[in-house]
């Protein structure tokens, strides 16, 4: 075919063009793609639309994409499109879980001020709130529908969760199971119309028939009898089928200590006839154990302490264990020396009730006050009984009898009265015999480490009276602990404790001469209030505020519990507290606020803030706390700060 003139010269600069542009690399072509944006780093991160939620609700979303540390060292966080559509997402989740079924999320990347930088907005639609505008519940005779309805999440006028049917759902069923009924439930969401703000929810339940308990097969381990298993069940043949009684069936087992392994199986081969089979086994655990531990505080700076005992004497579940400990403190004196020997029997007078004695022997140094040291030393006995009155509350009835030697070791220069005092007329031995009975109300989701719930302890004491002995005095306590979980991951831990006490009838005034006041003289050193330490007003030394102790005490605790990054964490706590001598010396002026808290008197309340590293051990947590105070008596050094370190949480 022909070609046009002029046609092959301009052929040839086209291709010329062609094979430079194909040779060039691509930053030669554009500039604006010389780095990849799958590469570039986040300047920041915003969000657009926010109206009825705050940034903050999204914290439980763990979004990925975030802007840069405050921390220069740390890594610049990376533009990642699918981290892009996983947040979006999870924003979009966040708020369906808050009623806004129609919210949609959409995102852009813009160029940020620094070369290779990138500014991602998340652009929010939130559409309208559906709310929940009835709950019915259908085929519902086992109970009456108006006690199931107040049990559930989803209420009227309740912004709708697409979750809630799916809570509400197991709640049913836990219900019914506390009725012998392997029951199903079947939700439907309800719309007046497409367009419609408001959902109902509507719970079809098949009840199915009742069950009772059928065979229970009991598989022992090699060691533990079967018959000390079967007394934990609290199901028999013929009882009404409830879980929840099953699970602390399964508890008290594990309580016992006598097993390593509890397995229950629920067979159906019966369901037909209304009966539910159980399959039970259990592994033993070692019957004999070797405890040994060293250890280091702030009051005992060398501890150890060891521990072997037994927890099948006989085959019986009878236990025993022997302890021995022994401490110095920091100047390498000794400050305590003790040994016990406990014998426990779980079901005494066959009930099931705890029943446990120790005899104990202590040999204490106490070196709070600077002027002298208290030597106390002596045995004693306790009989204790504890009863289980539900999953969450116990009550503890304890006798302890005490016989003690004391004398004073006289450390400076002191006044002659008051030399001649402790020397001379310093009682030196006295018995006490005291009564305590304890009630508790545990709902902790964890023993060592919570998150949330609370504890509660109320205690009562008395001490001589019809028991006799040298001491008489009447003491009552309280503790009351919350945690609570943030938004933010934190956890917030508070404490509230007191308590007060009065002697009486006609005992010694010469317990501790060194004391002013004639009543606190009359209560043995051991049993008065004192507060300062670790786990409590932090910064003090321990049990140092005041000196001699005395009838009444107010304790305060806040802490903020932060996680860092796996086992690391921080905690940033206040405390406030004090010891009056009586409880008629407390005045409503002896509560300060802090910022007055530095010229205090006696009766004033003492202040404590600071902030402290966690490192979480199999446990407990190990502290390391720095305290401050504004009150004059705080012990300060050459830097206005207190370390401290411990292990276990403070409350």
């Amino acid at each position: 075919m022909p070609q046009r003139p002029g046609s092959a010269p301009r052929l040839a600069v086209l291709a010329l063009a062609w094979l430079v542009t194909a040779a060039c690399p691509p930053a030669a072509r554009s500039q604006s793609t010389a780095f990849p944006e799958e590469l570039r780093s986040i300047a920041a991160v915003r969000f657009e639309g926010l109206r009825h939620l705050r940034r903050h609700q999204f914290a439980d979303a763990s979004l990925r994409t975030h802007g840069p540390s405050i921390f220069p060292w740390r890594d610049k966080p990376l533009l990642r499109r699918d981290y892009l559509r996983a947040d979006s997402a999870a924003i979009v989740s966040v708020y369906r879980h808050y009623g806004y079924l129609d919210a949609a999320v959409s995102v852009s990347v813009a160029a940020g001020r620094e070369a290779q930088s990138a500014i991602v907005t998340f652009h929010i639609r939130e559409g309208a709130l559906t709310r929940i505008s009835r709950v019915e519940l259908d085929s519902v005779t086992v109970f009456k529908p108006r006690d199931l309805l107040r049990t559930l999440n989803a209420q009227p006028g309740v912004p709708y969760d697409p979750s809630l049917p799916h809570f509400d759902t197991q709640k049913l069923q836990t219900a019914y199971l506390e009725r012998g009924h392997l029951a199903r439930m079947r939700p439907t969401v309800l719309r007046d119309d497409p367009d419609s703000t408001h959902v109902a929810l509507r719970y079809v339940v098949e009840e199915g028939p009742e069950y009772r308990v059928g065979r229970i097969r009991y598989t022992p381990g090699l060691r533990v009898r079967e018959s000390l298993g079967r007394r934990e069940l609290l199901l028999k043949s013929g009882d009404l089928y409830q879980q929840t009684r099953l699970d602390l069936s399964v508890q008290h087992l594990y309580d016992t200590g006598l097993f390593r392994q509890v397995q229950v199986t629920k067979t159906g081969d019966t369901l037909l006839a209304g009966r539910m089979n159980l399959d039970l086994r259990v592994v033993d655990r070692p019957a004999r154990w070797v405890d040994v531990g060293v250890g280091s505080g702030t009051t005992n700076r060398y501890q150890a302490t060891g521990q072997v005992g037994h927890r099948n004497i006989d085959t019986r579940a009878l236990g025993i264990v022997l302890d021995g400990q022994v401490a110095r403190d920091g100047q390498d004196h000794p400050s305590r020396e003790a040994g016990t020997v406990t014998l426990s029997e779980p079901w005494f007078l066959g009930l099931r009730l705890l029943a446990q004695t120790s005899g104990f022997y202590v040999n204490a140094w106490d070196r709070a006050d600077s002027r002298f040291v208290v030597h106390e030393k002596g045995p004693g006995f306790n009989l204790s009984l504890q009863r289980e009155l539900s999953p969450t509350q116990r009550v503890t009835l304890v006798q302890e009898n005490l016989f003690v030697e004391q004398d004073y070791q006289i450390l400076g220069e002191l006044p002659q009265a008051v030399a001649d005092s402790l020397r001379h007329a310093v009682l030196p031995s006295y018995t006490t015999h005291t009564l305590r009975l304890t009630l508790e109300h545990d709902l902790r989701d964890d023993k060592i480490v919570p998150h949330r719930g609370s504890y509660q302890v109320l205690s009562g004491e008395l001490a001589g009276g019809p028991l006799k002995g040298t001491s008489y005095y009447r003491k009552g306590s309280f503790s009351s602990v919350w945690y609570h979980p943030m938004a933010n991951g934190w956890t917030f831990a508070a404490r509230a404790m007191g308590g007060v006490m009065r002697p009486f009838g006609n005992v010694p005034d010469n317990f501790s001469p060194d004391v002013a006041d004639s009543e606190v003289a009359r209560v043995p050193r051991d049993a008065r209030f004192f507060i300062g330490g670790v786990n409590s007003l932090r910064g003090y030394a321990e049990n140092s505020l005041p000196a001699s102790g005395g009838l009444a005490m107010l304790l305060f605790n806040a802490e903020w519990r932060i996680p860092v990054r796996g086992p690391l964490g921080v905690e940033v706590f206040v405390d406030a507290g004090n010891v009056w001598d009586r409880p008629e010396y407390m005045r409503l002026g002896d509560f300060i606020a802090p910022w007055n808290a530095n010229h205090v008197n006696a009766g004033d309340l003492r202040y404590s803030y600071g902030a402290g590293g966690r490192l979480m051990l199999p446990f407990g947590p190990l502290r390391f706390d720095l305290a401050w105070s504004p009150s004059p008596d705080f012990p300060r050094g050459h830097i206005p700060f207190v370390y401290q370190f411990a292990i276990g949480p403070s409350f």
